[in-house]
């Protein structure tokens, strides 16, 4: 039994003392956590700190261009594009985390099946799994979200169910590498059930590269709901949307070029905050650095 019990023994005070401090070495990692807390704060607080309704419009003041009044410009109908960036952060960042959400809870229940068990299961399952990696992720989920109808909820499911095989496939090889281990065999000798090795002796000890692949993904999946709002497959006006701004500015480039740029400079960054935050967090468990 001990041997069991310090498997998934907590991780020791100084260690993690010393992952804290190795992440916050990793200067672009600490400005990617800064720019998605920013984002995250700027979210929460939409209500507090946008300067106008993000729906409101005035005509005759459309296409205005960057001011003391309206820091970002204003629309074609005249909306406050500061506004609508700060309230379309939280569609943005909801749907990111959801979308992730949706793929770990279903995949990886299917990828640590399928490792754990072998046989027939892990067959029928990965055959399924790599039939859907056969098509590009982003087609995939266009034809799903066309299905569907146009909506955040829709895209949502559309995308997070593309993210499926991910998540199962990670976890599946997490799983053979893990379950062969010496604790492993000792719960099974004490009579340890499936579902409690499955979950508390071989996912505890396989959960890294997950996490770092959730966080990673979380930045495309806000990059796929922008392009398929691009697309017209998003929330349908006048919801504010970053990718729905983007499609809407890319007619006036010439004229008034503030109403694309600052919703896409809004998503790479956003992005970019996830993808640095999640190599420091890859940095950070990989034994190698």
């Amino acid at each position: 039994m001990a041997v069991i019990t310090e498997s998934v023994k907590a991780v020791p005070i100084s260690n993690r003392h010393r992952a804290v401090r190795r992440f916050f070495k990793n200067r672009l990692a600490v400005v990617g956590l800064g720019v998605i807390l920013f984002f995250v704060a700027m979210a929460i607080l939409a209500p507090v700190i946008a300067p106008y309704s993000p729906l409101a419009a005035h005509f005759s003041q459309a296409f205005h261009a960057p001011t003391a009044r309206h820091w970002l410009g204003t629309d074609e109908l005249g909306r406050d594009v500061l506004s609508r960036i700060i309230w379309g952060a939280r569609g943005s960042l909801i749907s990111g985390l959801l979308i992730v959400a949706l793929g770990v809870a279903v995949g990886v229940p299917l990828g640590l099946i399928a490792g754990y068990f072998g046989g027939i299961v892990d067959d029928i399952l990965m055959r399924v799994v790599d039939a859907a990696l056969a098509f590009p992720g982003l087609v995939l989920a266009l034809a799903m979200a066309w299905i569907l109808g146009p909506s955040l909820g829709h895209a949502i499911i559309a995308i997070g169910v593309v993210t499926i095989p991910q998540f199962a496939r990670i976890t599946r090889g997490q799983v053979l590498e893990v379950k062969g281990r010496e604790y492993v065999e000792a719960a099974r000798c004490v009579g340890a059930s499936p579902f409690r090795i499955m979950f508390h002796h071989i996912l505890l000890n396989a959960a890294t590269p997950i996490i770092v692949v959730a966080t990673l993904n979380i930045g495309g999946a806000i990059l796929s709901v922008a392009s398929l709002s691009f697309l017209g497959l998003g929330p349908p006006p006048p919801a504010p949307n970053w990718g729905s701004m983007l499609q809407s500015g890319s007619q006036y480039l010439t004229l008034a070029p503030w109403i694309s740029l600052f919703p896409g400079l809004a998503i790479f960054l956003v992005v970019l905050g996830f993808n640095t935050l999640g190599d420091g967090i890859r940095d950070v468990f990989d034994p190698n650095h």
